[in-house]
């Protein structure tokens, strides 16, 4: 959240900066352009709510071990911590402590890549319940500067925002992405870029702080993006590298530089957290810091919204289903259903959700189901038996799958499954549809399969040749493609194609691309990520 005391102090100070130097306007350098000049007017803005601007708003293809916090353990001369960002959202900073981390490096801010500076939404309240909570802190700053002016001005930045804070733990300097063409840093020297971290840290550690430099093992080694033996003789060092195993299993990195802290995993498991977070080896031990300046009152941060807050909006109204639809415990097909919701059976619908999915009350409990199989009035339908779209014509007989088939909660890949049929096990078929799907009776219930995959009698299904364009993996037929994908928002990357019964390896998020190898008419797509087969529905990609 945004600190309007610690901004007025922060422009106050820039603006007599500004004045002393004779500087007159706003600084313009060019990539290129590295010659020292004085700081420059520190103009902080609101962090944009749809966070285009926000450079570390992607995460590395590179992925981590899974590691709890539970596996760690106390090693004298070393300190367990964390690094955190607006991107955790609301931390439960007790339940940090508890888990065993010592201390936390808590991104106080970044530059965008339109180049301005934004204050981190929730790095004022990280660090004031971090600190009540007696978890160690440091800061760090995510630099996207061009020179030198550029740098000392994020370090005022700084060291203003961090003001009456007990900061026992160093303020870092982390610069990333400059090899991408589209990165303002892009054409900037190693020289540079070196330049630029010594400016910022210099400035930090005349301010009586512990500066520390952040950079990933393959962008130190070989001095080809920086000048590392500059900053580690100077510096402490931080070196990101995520190998197999990790720590705790093995002590340090395989890195032959200096180094001071390891992050070791961005796939860290902490009680407190919401999903994964990065995790962090301190080869040295500090204690509480006394506040830089004693007489400031920082004012009491106001708590951030939780994902749930972030991602769906109020509201209240009456909905029915269109048709029909489970109400599940959570947002996603892979929560239990507790409930099915019948047209003309009314619930208060308490949120929409960006996800596509709604909330809802039901029985005093909150529920979920997808948006677009609910309305808000009954919408009287003609004696035709219509589903999703498609025409059922009634038909009566006893089918089996020619192999396996899904059974689904409704005629689209993209319902629930909620079984499978496999050869030899019939079913009762009630209904066919005009769009290649049949209705079944199953323990009861009515369910949907491919009328394709189905046969009335038990058969041996013999080896015919297949063309080449095609294969066969989990029971289901691919037709090979190739193509680089993403996610139209996100989705799991998973090593067997359903969702039930399946390991999920990556989330997916729109802007990384990997590449679609086959793709099934059941609706999964096969990829390939890291070297590794993985399957996602394909109506969730997008080239």
């Amino acid at each position: 959240m945004k600190n309007n005391f610690k901004i007025i102090i922060s422009l106050a100070m820039a603006l007599c900066l500004v004045f002393l130097s004779g500087c007159k306007g706003k600084e313009k350098g060019k990539a290129n352009s590295n010659t020292q000049s004085a700081p420059v007017e520190v103009v902080v803005k609101e962090a944009p709510s749809d966070d285009t601007k926000d450079p570390e708003n992607i995460e590395e293809n590179v992925i981590g071990n899974q590691i709890s916090a539970e596996e760690l353990v106390v090693k004298t001369g070393k300190a367990n911590g964390i690094d955190v960002s607006k991107w955790q959202g609301k931390i439960d900073w007790k339940a940090v402590k508890n888990s065993g981390i010592d201390f936390a490096i808590i991104r106080i801010g970044y530059r965008g890549e339109n180049g301005l500076i934004y204050r981190d939404d929730n790095g004022d309240y990280n660090i004031q319940q971090a600190q009540k909570a007696g978890v160690l802190v440091g800061v760090y700053f995510f630099s996207t500067a061009i020179n030198t002016a550029e740098a000392i001005e994020e370090a005022n930045f700084v060291i203003n925002a961090v003001k009456g804070y007990k900061i026992s733990y160093p303020v870092v300097y982390d610069c990333e992405g400059y090899t991408k063409t589209s990165s303002r840093m892009y054409s900037l020297t190693a020289a540079q870029r070196t330049s630029n971290a010594k400016a910022f840290l210099n400035k930090v550690k005349s301010a009586g702080y512990d500066p520390m430099f952040y950079g990933a093992k393959s962008e130190l080694e070989n001095s080809k993006y920086w000048d590392i033996h500059q900053i580690e003789n100077s510096f402490k060092v931080w070196v990101a590298h995520y190998s197999s195993p990790a720590y705790p299993t093995v002590e340090t990195p395989n890195y032959s530089g200096k180094y001071d802290m390891w992050q070791y995993t961005n796939r860290g498991s902490v009680n407190g957290v919401q999903g994964n977070c990065d995790m962090v080896v301190a080869y040295f031990t500090n204690k509480e810091a006394a506040a830089k300046d004693s007489n400031a009152t920082p004012d009491e941060a106001t708590a951030p919204k939780t994902q749930e807050e972030l991602l769906y909006t109020d509201v209240s109204d009456s909905v029915t289903a269109k048709d029909i639809v489970n109400l599940r415990q959570g947002p996603s097909t892979k929560y239990n259903a507790v409930a099915t919701l019948k047209s003309g059976e009314f619930l208060k619908r308490t949120g929409i959700g960006k996800n596509g999915w709604s909330r809802l009350l039901y029985n005093g409990t909150t529920v979920y189901a997808i948006t677009s199989y609910l309305t808000d009035k009954v919408v009287e339908t003609t004696k035709e038996d219509i589903v999703n779209g498609s025409r059922f014509t009634p038909f009566s007989d006893k089918v089996t799958a020619k192999d396996e088939v899904n059974l689904r909660s409704a005629p689209s890949t993209d319902s629930q499954v909620v079984g499978k049929l496999v050869s030899g096990t019939f079913l009762e078929r009630t209904a066919k549809g005009d769009n290649g799907w049949s209705r079944l009776n199953f323990n009861g219930s009515v369910v949907y399969a491919v009328t394709s995959y189905l046969t009335n009698t038990v058969t041996e299904i013999s080896e015919q040749k297949k063309p080449e364009n095609t294969f066969t993996e989990h029971s289901m037929a691919f037709t090979v493609v190739s193509v680089n994908v993403t996610a139209k928002e996100q989705t799991n990357l998973r090593d067997k194609p359903s969702t039930t019964d399946s390991n999920i390896i990556y989330t997916l998020k729109n802007g990384e691309y990997i590449k679609k190898v086959g793709v099934s008419n059941s609706g999964w797509a096969k990829l390939e990520y890291n070297g590794q087969a993985v399957y996602a529905i394909d109506s969730y990609l997008t080239e």
